[in-house]
């Protein structure tokens, strides 16, 4: 028995991995909307939305000696959030 595709059918309500991030941020930078994004993950738009928010980063760029600042998404950044929001998540400890 052959597998036409080599695909795999995500659960719904998991969290993004750092590899997804890497993926949103490839598909971002090369001008995919949100929608076409999720459907690449196979994810809700509103998470790629989210993920976008989450993990946005200001850069300065000089032109003709004035700075501008614009945002880019980074997965490193994204990634550190989630880490930081998962460690204070938790009930805490009664002794």
């Amino acid at each position: 028995m052959m597998q036409e595709q080599n695909t795999t059918v995500r659960k719904k309500g998991q969290h993004l991995t750092s590899f997804e991030r890497g993926r949103i941020a490839t598909l971002h930078s090369q001008g995919y909307s949100n929608r076409a994004i999720a459907r690449a993950l196979n994810v809700c738009h509103q998470t790629i939305n989210n993920e976008l928010c989450r993990g946005e980063i200001d850069q300065v760029k000089k032109v003709n000696g004035q700075r501008q600042y614009y945002a880019v998404y980074s997965p490193e950044t994204a990634q550190a959030k989630y880490e930081a929001n998962r460690a204070h998540c938790h009930r805490p400890l009664e002794f």
